[in-house]
């Protein structure tokens, strides 16, 4: 009995031991995973808070220390692609697209009748490629893709400017006004045909949007020749 009881006393002393330093490993892997992950998220709060600052403001220099890109390509690393890429679509560009629209029209409620759409879509198209894409191909430096389709950041940028900011304006009917009162297309800012061309250019991987047909349509009024993918009979129209 003494024998059995000591080797009982041994098992608990084993069961006691081990059952501690798992727990002790399992509160330890606790605590720093949840400290990893609240740090995550800190992170990732602070990257939001300036990719609203870069479209706001155009530009955002302080993004691009060796220091904060180290953070960058980590946050968005720890995210799940998934995530990632609901967050930047329907989080990050949503807002940052709105903030867009919401200078445009700021402008035309300051211009009055000589508000120029053309001119001014050109103007923040071209403040768009310059300093906000460039930018955000940088934060995300370290993502190649955001979505299981291998859609890119610049491409899920393109879209979500295509479909919240452009085609929020009068631009389809500033320019069928253009053309039906035969005046030159030449009178369309540079700008903002580069804009159509790069944008009707999405439409090599998708042919099912309607947002990316009412962009080819307006493609074909100003640019000729051009192949609208979108028309069965693809015609190419001469000046």
């Amino acid at each position: 009995k003494a024998v059995v009881s000591t080797q009982s006393t041994g098992v608990l002393i084993l069961q006691h031991y081990y059952i501690t330093n798992n727990l002790s490993f399992l509160m330890s892997f606790y605590t720093s995973n949840h400290d990893s992950l609240y740090k995550s998220d800190s992170n990732w709060s602070f990257i939001t808070q300036k990719v609203h600052q870069l479209f706001k403001d155009k530009k955002l220099k302080e993004l691009q220390t060796q220091q904060n890109q180290q953070m960058f390509n980590g946050t968005c690393g720890t995210r799940k692609r998934h995530n990632l890429s609901l967050e930047y679509k329907n989080t990050l560009m949503k807002r940052g697209m709105k903030c867009l629209l919401e200078n445009l029209n700021e402008e035309k409620r300051r211009s009055g009748e000589n508000y120029d759409l053309l001119y001014n879509l050109g103007e923040l198209w071209s403040e768009f490629m310059r300093e906000i894409i460039p930018t955000l191909q940088l934060i995300f430096a370290n993502i190649k893709h955001l979505n299981a389709k291998g859609d890119s950041v610049e491409r899920i940028t393109l879209e979500q400017f295509r479909d919240d900011v452009v085609l929020c304006t009068d631009i389809e009917t500033v320019i069928q006004n253009i053309i039906q009162q035969n005046e030159s297309v030449y009178e369309i800012p540079r700008s903002v045909i580069q804009m159509l061309l790069v944008l009707g250019n999405l439409a090599n991987s998708d042919k099912t949007s309607e947002n990316q047909r009412r962009i080819c349509n307006l493609c074909s009024l100003v640019v000729k020749p051009y192949i609208n993918p979108f028309e069965d009979a693809k015609t190419i129209q001469q000046y």
